[in-house]
């Protein structure tokens, strides 16, 4: 599999992996993403034989000096398929000029004529979706429709002691707030983002109305937007910015009951340990970045003259607290 992007696009790719790893299909998933972060948490997805780090596949359009080593990684291993989980020619030409002898993706862009298996597009859908349609191609019927990670035992014993040390671990309702760019790649303008003044308002309201604690989370570049937050925050919290290495941080999540965040990573990290996220989403388009599955929740913050335009009023302003607090608590309301 050749995943292109960041850590964002390498967990929407999870589920395929965990459907083509799952024991049933005897295939051996080797995932080819890119390096850093994405690289560190593909490791612990479900259904993954072997991780391929390669710089060729980071979100900007790669140099030659970049390709020829993902070239010879390629070629140097005895694949019999390429699953293209990338919307770039730039993939298509890789895995062809690698010689891997079938070639699945999305039949989009002027490479794909060089796939020997085409899928077919379908506009506004959620990237986790389209790559799991390929599977099909492959005659998978067994498809497995939400990623599984797993941060490991030592990530697990720091976020216990994080969250027990804290008081947090009480029984009480948990949010993760994720109120910075969280590990995008590359870091997400500062108009993907929501006001920290509403982060802090719904911490609150769901302090007062259902006894939740806010835990927040993120890398250290993270800081200012969490200290932002709590300027206005009454709600009990437990502060975990810039303290926790991403596995740690991704199982702080799996002990979270819901994580609210604008477009990055985190919201796939949610999915992918089994907690429900609400995304925010503004100049991007929730229901291709967005979380996937029926546990999640996507609010699309559109201006008024019914664009993404970037300007004076922003889409992201366009989502009021209420909306995200009609988000969680219908759910909620649905499953009592």
């Amino acid at each position: 599999m050749v995943v292109r992007g960041g850590l964002t696009e390498t967990l929407q790719a999870g589920a395929l992996v965990r459907t083509l790893g799952d024991g049933s299909s005897g295939m051996r998933v080797t995932l080819a993403c890119p390096g850093g972060n994405a690289a560190e948490l593909a490791r612990g997805l479900s259904g993954v034989d072997e991780v391929l780090a390669l710089d060729a596949l980071y979100a900007d359009a790669p140099d030659l000096a970049a390709v020829w080593p993902a070239l010879a990684a390629l070629r140097g291993r005895p694949l019999r398929c390429a699953m293209v989980c990338s919307p770039s020619s730039a993939d298509i030409l890789l895995v062809y000029a690698a010689g891997i002898a079938r070639r699945v993706g999305l039949a989009i862009g002027p490479a794909a004529p060089l796939l020997t298996d085409r899928v077919p597009p379908a506009g506004g859908e959620n990237r986790a979706q389209a790559w799991l349609r390929l599977a099909t191609a492959l005659g998978v019927d067994r498809i497995q429709f939400t990623a599984a990670l797993e941060p490991g035992p030592v990530a697990h014993a720091r976020a216990e002691e994080r969250l027990v040390g804290s008081g947090m671990e009480d029984g009480r309702l948990l949010v993760a707030i994720a109120p910075g760019a969280a590990w995008a790649e590359p870091p997400s303008s500062p108009q993907l983002r929501w006001d920290s003044e509403r982060y802090a308002h719904l911490a609150n309201l769901l302090a007062r109305r259902h006894g939740a604690g806010t835990v927040l989370v993120g890398p250290a570049a993270d800081r200012a937007a969490a200290d932002a937050v709590r300027l206005d925050l009454d709600a009990p919290v437990l502060d975990l910015c810039g303290e926790l290495s991403l596995s740690e941080t991704a199982a702080v999540i799996a002990r979270c009951d819901l994580v609210v965040a604008g477009d990055s990573p985190v919201l796939h990290i949610a999915a992918a340990v089994g907690s429900a996220a609400i995304g925010l989403f503004g100049p991007t388009d929730g229901r291709v970045r967005g979380p996937y599955g029926r546990a999640h929740r996507v609010i699309q913050g559109v201006t008024p003259d019914r664009t993404r335009r970037v300007g004076t009023w922003t889409a992201m302003r366009q989502i009021r607290v209420e909306d995200v607090l009609a988000g969680i608590e219908g759910p909620m309301t649905a499953a009592m």
